[in-house]
């Protein structure tokens, strides 16, 4: 995967928002340029890192958390999405009964984009 960020940005990535966490911080790191942001909005590949800080003062990155958007962002995003602008990448659906499946499928944490169960 690092070869392939590589190759599309070989400059260094700017910014990064990160809804997966875990041990991709501390070897994705490096890939961000000098005054880049790191969004974290989320643990799902592991809440406990290690990486080194100097990373961080010697290259003046920030490292960000989040956990939600204000009403105002929110519906905004509503209204791109609402208008074609914005759509979210699905992985799968599944039908209310097949829940255990779709949980399945977010446990092997090898999905991309969202899981999403049907309510009807």
């Amino acid at each position: 995967m690092l070869a392939e960020i590589g190759a599309t940005a070989p400059a260094g990535l700017d910014v990064v928002a990160d809804v997966a966490g875990g041990p991709g911080v501390s070897t994705m790191m490096p890939m961000l340029r000098d005054n880049g942001r790191w969004v974290i909005a989320g643990a799902v590949a592991g809440p406990v890192i290690d990486f080194d800080l100097r990373r961080l003062y010697l290259h003046n990155v920030q490292l960000i958390g989040s956990s939600i958007h204000t009403r105002v962002h929110f519906r905004r995003l509503v209204e791109l999405a609402r208008g074609g602008e914005v759509s979210p990448q699905l992985s799968s659906t599944f039908a209310r009964t097949e829940i255990a499946e779709a949980q399945k499928e977010f446990s092997e944490r090898r999905h991309i984009g969202k899981i999403v169960i049907l309510p009807h």
